[in-house]
């Protein structure tokens, strides 16, 4: 269930006095067989409302991992499994996470993997979580600095989402989500495609929030729903992550970490300049792309690489999850609303457009 509204707190104490048979507020977070994973932001600026409203998490009962990228190794998993052993962890038990995509990311991992899976629900704490990482049952963590080598399918009881904790994000966190939903506008078209153009909306005007994140979360519940185990259409999904995770692999082993939502952004500007070469309507590809760069240029400070760095990036591009062995498979946007899936590239097609974005994407 995706509930994704204003009065959380409410919608919340509802969901775990029903999990709970009913049992009174003051009695839930008293109950053994509740986890709360947080990060570490998050458990300073958003866990008090939780704890508020359930009135009072044991403190054994909670624990707080690293922010971003850093909590998504198996060394983190460890913690997370120890911790849920010492304080008997059964398949009865319900872990929440609270927080952003890397978050929701390993917090479902360890929940579908610890005893072969325990229920777990997801509460986003950040633009980006609330519109990709907590929504759709993919869950994962890294293999050295590859993205989400390590993962499964498994889907959240519950996900509650709320713009409300978008006003405690940074600027960069905004844009790190935004980067995802223009890719949404991009899938969808039309009225979404216009409104990824407009600038984005002040953090405390709910109501506009209240309505992208709703679009965000159908589009991508639609296809999920269509081919869960990504075997076809998901693939969509992809759009700007075959280049955009090779520039945030290469980034992390520069350890020059850099935000998901930037790295996609520009994989967009890259992947729709290659998908001219082999679209069934270049004008409009064309178009799209200029459109895009000019977009982001505005909005994302950019990724800087050399020429001696491409063999790196073509490295991690040849070691997406989406190839086919020695086939290089893109999912490409030709119009807004017209995308593809296992589209062929050629390196020689990849190489040409990453030297063309050496240094300065200008």
């Amino acid at each position: 269930m995706i509930w994704c509204g204003l009065d959380i707190a409410t919608e919340f104490s509802e969901a775990l006095s029903s999990r709970f048979d009913n049992i009174s507020d003051a009695n839930i977070a008293s109950k053994p067989d509740v986890f709360f994973l947080c990060s570490q932001s998050t458990h300073s600026l958003c866990l008090s409302l939780i704890d508020d409203c359930v009135g009072g998490i044991p403190e054994s009962h909670i624990l707080s991992i690293p922010d971003g990228e850093d909590a998504k190794n198996l060394t983190i998993c460890e913690t997370i499994y120890i911790w849920l052993k010492d304080n008997n962890a059964q398949r009865s038990s319900l872990i929440i996470n609270i927080g952003g995509g890397a978050l929701c990311d390993v917090g479902a991992f360890c929940a579908s993997t610890y005893l072969r899976g325990i229920e777990f629900w997801n509460i986003p704490t950040t633009l980006l979580a609330m519109v990709d990482a907590s929504v759709g049952g993919k869950t994962g963590i890294n293999l050295g600095h590859y993205k989400n080598y390590i993962g499964t399918f498994s889907q959240a009881t519950h996900i509650f989402i709320t713009p409300h904790w978008l006003k405690t994000l940074p600027e960069n966190e905004i844009l790190s989500g935004w980067g995802e939903v223009i890719k949404h506008g991009i899938l969808l078209g039309g009225k979404a495609w216009t409104q990824v153009q407009q600038p984005i909306p002040n953090t405390h005007d709910h109501q506009v929030w209240l309505s992208i994140l709703k679009w965000n979360i159908k589009i991508k519940s639609r296809i999920v729903t269509a081919d869960f185990e990504e075997k076809g259409q998901r693939k969509l999904l992809n759009l700007g992550h075959s280049i955009g995770h090779a520039l945030e692999s290469f980034s992390l082993n520069q350890e020059k970490s850099i935000p998901h939502g930037y790295a996609i952004a520009w994989g967009l500007v890259m992947e729709s300049a290659l998908a001219i070469q082999s679209s069934p309507q270049r004008e409009a590809t064309e178009s799209l792309h200029q459109n895009l760069k000019t977009m982001i240029q505005k909005l994302f400070t950019p990724i800087h690489f050399s020429q001696d760095n491409i063999p790196a990036l073509m490295n991690y591009i040849r070691a997406d999850k989406k190839n086919n062995h020695e086939k290089l498979l893109f999912s490409m946007a030709f119009a807004p609303g017209e995308c593809d899936y296992n589209i062929v590239v050629s390196p020689e097609a990849i190489i040409q457009v990453l030297n063309d974005y050496v240094s300065h994407p200008d």
